[in-house]
């Protein structure tokens, strides 16, 4: 659904009238949604025979994205602090309280994974509404929900299989999913360069935009509304005459969304990425306490420090948040990187790397 940028790169950039281009989208079967003052302004527009109005709204959309690129940083350096908390300090130390009081484990578990749950519903919108193109078709679904349901099944099949080797499963059947999201991605971002590609063509030629390119191709389904945006707008230029001007401002106005677009991804990624290391703790602490709980039981020593729990009940609990940790880290740094959670199974192998990462070297320093 276009809404106001889209629907404003179209009224300002036209030579046709915002009532023929308000018709002509929804002839032609592309819904929209405009607020009551981009009505009003194409109203007053068309009546004077000019597109000021709308090109004041178009320049304030334009700078506000330039803001919210400021406003995202910020809040992605929060969102990575509050991660931070919620999935290593919290969890360490309450599992250290759970070894003493064992029947705290599942309420601790199940109070942790809605908490991060709850922070990462809170921070969906942190993206800018205009700049949320990544969106998977929904073919794509079972993809998305493959990883995250095979782990369980496959714990529930062979009940005592080692940590370790349940998260290299975890592992394998991630990749597949990890490689379809990539190439997906590079799908949409390819796409989106080759709007910029079609608005430098037409230009920079002095001849008529359907003398080099198919208006087929214009009208062509696309991968995001931004990339339909731009196309109808060359096709209706094409359609209507072209004002050299109008075209060379919309080429601006496209590169800079383009450019406020790498920046946020750019932005979001570096802010998640470093965050891998909490993950890499979280997995070394959580070895570190199982080993050592397991040391103790061997040696008979529990009882006298006042431990009361059974180490396999501790085991397993733990087991239960690192997968569930690695899933929601990858929610988050998909939401960071992409505008979205649903690309998750993208992160997902790297994710259970440094999770493995992590308990392997606190075997290894205990000599394990």
């Amino acid at each position: 659904m276009l809404g106001d940028l889209e629907l404003l790169l179209l009224l300002v950039f036209s030579e046709a009238q915002p009532s023929f281009i308000f018709s002509w989208l929804s002839s032609n079967g592309y819904t929209y949604k405009a607020t009551n003052r981009l009505i009003e302004l194409a109203k007053q527009d068309e009546m004077n025979g000019s597109r000021e109005a709308l090109k004041t709204l178009l320049y304030e959309k334009i700078q506000q994205l330039r803001l919210n690129l400021e406003i995202f940083s910020k809040k992605s350096e929060t969102l990575m602090e509050i991660f931070t908390l919620t999935l290593l300090t919290a969890p360490i130390m309450l599992y250290s309280l759970g070894i003493f009081q064992p029947w705290l484990l599942p309420k601790i578990t199940i109070v942790l994974m809605a908490l991060n749950m709850l922070i990462l519903m809170l921070y969906s919108n942190l993206y800018p509404r205009e700049l949320r193109v990544m969106k998977l078709p929904r073919k794509m679904l079972p993809i998305v929900l493959y990883p995250a349901l095979v782990t369980p099944i496959a714990k529930t099949l062979f009940p005592e299989i080692l940590l370790e080797k349940l998260l290299l499963i975890f592992l394998t059947i991630s990749i597949p999913a990890s490689i379809l999201i990539y190439r997906e991605t590079r799908q949409i971002t390819k796409e989106l360069q080759e709007n910029l590609e079609i608005l430098v063509k037409v230009s920079s030629s002095p001849f008529h935009v359907f003398s080099h390119l198919d208006p087929k191709l214009l009208k062509k389904d696309t991968k995001t509304e931004l990339s339909k945006t731009v196309r109808i707008a060359v096709y209706l230029l094409g359609l209507w005459g072209i004002e050299r001007r109008g075209l060379t401002e919309l080429k601006n106005i496209y590169e800079e969304i383009l450019k406020t677009l790498k920046e946020i991804r750019a932005r979001g990624t570096i802010s998640a990425l470093s965050n891998l290391v909490s993950l890499f703790l979280l997995g070394f602490s959580s070895s570190l306490i199982t080993q050592l709980l397991s040391t103790l039981a061997s040696r008979d020593m529990l009882a006298s420090l006042g431990i009361i729990i059974d180490p396999a009940q501790l085991y397993t609990w733990i087991e239960i948040y690192l997968i569930y940790a690695s899933i929601v880290y990858t929610l988050g740094l998909a939401l960071l990187s992409l505008g979205s959670p649903s690309f998750y199974p993208l992160w997902l192998p790297l994710s259970i790397l440094t999770t493995l990462a992590g308990l392997t070297s606190g075997k290894k320093l205990l000599g394990w």
